[in-house]
């Protein structure tokens, strides 16, 4: 049987559910928050939307609570890495992401314009060739090799599978980019 109960943490009052509806029943029963609904926060109850936005964190990641009347929404982001099945000819990479490029034709990627020191991108090769090309001023490094600075520098994997990790060593507009982990062959342009 399903339902709510109250307990003591030393800190304040503790309310568990159990099979509860957030519909405002419970087995038949009645949902009694006295209106409100606090999750990963204790802002103040803002435009009296019931609902308070917050984030709930753990070591294997978040989620975010949100408000959008009528709708309660929840973002999670598991080890803080989203990752995106890539099926178009071009992808612009976004930091904190991973990528599969699944495309026959392959997928050309495009770094972030900018990023900060530490930033990490990861692609991992299902279908297809996988190109990282640069922005203007940036740059590269494949071990002791570097690509060319600019648009026209870019490295290029050689096989399906192949997978490359990014990381962010020189953060700003002319970023460069360290190949921290590789799988296959890689040309470097």
């Amino acid at each position: 049987m399903g339902g709510f109960s109250n307990i003591s943490n030393g800190l304040g009052t503790v309310l568990n559910a159990n099979n509860a509806s957030f519909d405002g029943t419970i087995q038949g029963g009645i949902l009694s928050t006295n209106g409100q609904l606090w999750i990963g926060s204790t802002a103040l109850n803002v435009g009296n939307t019931n609902v308070n936005v917050g984030t709930i964190t753990s070591p294997l990641g978040t989620i975010t609570v949100g408000y959008s009347s009528p709708n309660i929404t929840l973002d999670v982001a598991l080890g803080g890495m989203v990752w995106t099945d890539v099926t178009t000819a071009t992808q612009a990479l976004s930091v904190e992401n991973g990528y599969f490029t699944d495309r026959g034709g392959g997928v050309t990627y495009t770094l972030p314009a900018t990023a900060v020191l530490g930033a990490i991108i990861k692609i991992d090769g299902k279908l297809g060739i996988t190109t990282v090309a640069q922005n203007a001023g940036q740059q590269i490094r494949f071990s002791s090799s570097l690509t060319t600075v600019g648009v026209t520098g870019s490295i290029v994997g050689t096989n399906v599978g192949d997978c490359v990790t990014l990381r962010c060593s020189t953060a700003g507009a002319s970023t460069v980019w360290v190949v921290e982990n590789s799988t296959g062959n890689w040309t470097i342009n």
